[in-house]
C-alpha cells in the first residue's frame, strides 16, 4: 500500500500533529509519502523522516491537498502505480490524537466498497470527505483519470467542488461502490461532538482553533451549528481520557479566548440573529407565496 499525507506548513519544521500521523503510519511497514510545500526542513526534520523511511516530496503550493497528490502522481511511472495494491490519500485539516490507522485500514479493507473515508457529507451532493480515503485498484484507476481532467484551482470552494465532491460522482457514475467508516446524525461539521464520544480519535484542526471566515460562521449558525461552533474540543478530548498517552495533547493550538475574540464573535451572532436570519426567513416566505399565486 502506499500512502500519500499532504501538509502545507509554514515555516522549517514538521508540525507534531503531522509528526505524530506519520510516525503512525511508518510503523505499519508500508510505503509513506510525506509530500508539503516547497520549503527548506530543518536537519531534525530530513533526520526524523530518514529514520522512518519516510519518503519527502516537495511540491509546488497550488491546489490544495489534490493539487499535492496530482503532482506526485505525475512524477511516479505507470509501472510503479500498477505495482501499488492500495492508495490511501491522507491530509493535514484532521489531528489524529488516538492511532487507530491500522484499525481504519483493516475495516476499509473488510467493506465491499471501492473507496471508503473516515466520514461524508451530504452537502451539494453525497461525497467522502478527501482528508483520508482509502482507495482499491478499481476506484484508483478513476482517481487517476479525474486528476487528469479535473481543472487545477487555487480556490478552497472550487477545490472542495471540482475534486472532492467531483471525486464522488465520477466514481459513482462510474458505478463504484463509496462507504464511510464513522456516520453522523447530522452534518459532519457539527457533530465531533458524536465521533469524540465514538472514540473515532480524530478532530478537524479549523474546529480546534476556530479558525472559520465570517461567511463560514454564518454557515454554522443558519444550519443550527451554534453549539458545534463554540464548543472545546480541546476539552472534550481530554474528558474522554481517548487520546493516546504519547499524543502531546497539549501542543494542540486551541482558540484563545481573548476579549477581543469575544467581542468579535458577540457582535458576529448579533449581525446574524438581528438581521441576517429575518432577513432570509422573509425571503423565504415572499418565494412561497410567489410559488401559491403562479
Amino acid at each position: 500500500m502506499k500512502v500519500l499525507y499532504a501538509s502545507y506548513v509554514k515555516g522549517n519544521s514538521i508540525p507534531y500533529y503531522v509528526r505524530y500521523a506519520l510516525e503512525a503510519l511508518s510503523a505499519l511497514n508500508i510505503s509513506v509519502v510525506y509530500l508539503t510545500n516547497q520549503r527548506d526542513l530543518d536537519e531534525e526534520s530530513i533526520d526524523f523522516l530518514n529514520a522512518k523511511k519516510i519518503e519527502l516530496f516537495l511540491s509546488e503550493n497550488k491546489g490544495f491537498d489534490f493539487g499535492m497528490w496530482s503532482r506526485y502522481l505525475k512524477s511516479i511511472s505507470l509501472e510503479e502505480k500498477k505495482s501499488w495494491d492500495r492508495l490511501c490519500l491522507i491530509n493535514d485539516s484532521v489531528i489524529y490524537y488516538k492511532n487507530q490507522f491500522g484499525s481504519f485500514f483493516s475495516k476499509a479493507e473488510s467493506m465491499s466498497a471501492d473507496m471508503v473515508s473516515l466520514t461524508c457529507s451530504e452537502e451539494l451532493s453525497f461525497h467522502l470527505q478527501s482528508f483520508f480515503l482509502y482507495l482499491k485498484p478499481s476506484a484508483m484507476t478513476v482517481l487517476y483519470v479525474h486528476l487528469e481532467e479535473a481543472a487545477e484551482s487555487d480556490s478552497f470552494y472550487e477545490v472542495v467542488r471540482n475534486m472532492e465532491i467531483g471525486l464522488s460522482s465520477r466514481m459513482l457514475k462510474c458505478g463504484l461502490k463509496l462507504e464511510s467508516l464513522f456516520k453522523t446524525s447530522r452534518n459532519v461539521l457539527f457533530s465531533y461532538d458524536e465521533l469524540i464520544k465514538e472514540k473515532a480519535g480524530f478532530i478537524k484542526r479549523k474546529l480546534l482553533e476556530r479558525r472559520f471566515t465570517p461567511k463560514e460562521k454564518f454557515h454554522f449558525l443558519r444550519h443550527g451549528g451554534f453549539s458545534a461552533l463554540y464548543a472545546n474540543y480541546y476539552e472534550m478530548i481530554k474528558k474522554s481520557g481517548d487520546a493516546d498517552s504519547s499524543f502531546p495533547i497539549d501542543s494542540i493550538v486551541v482558540h484563545k479566548k481573548t476579549l477581543q475574540n469575544q467581542m468579535k464573535d458577540f457582535f458576529l451572532c448579533l449581525f446574524f440573529y438581528a438581521l441576517i436570519n429575518p432577513t432570509e426567513k422573509i425571503k423565504k416566505i415572499l418565494k412561497k407565496n410567489k410559488l401559491r399565486k403562479s
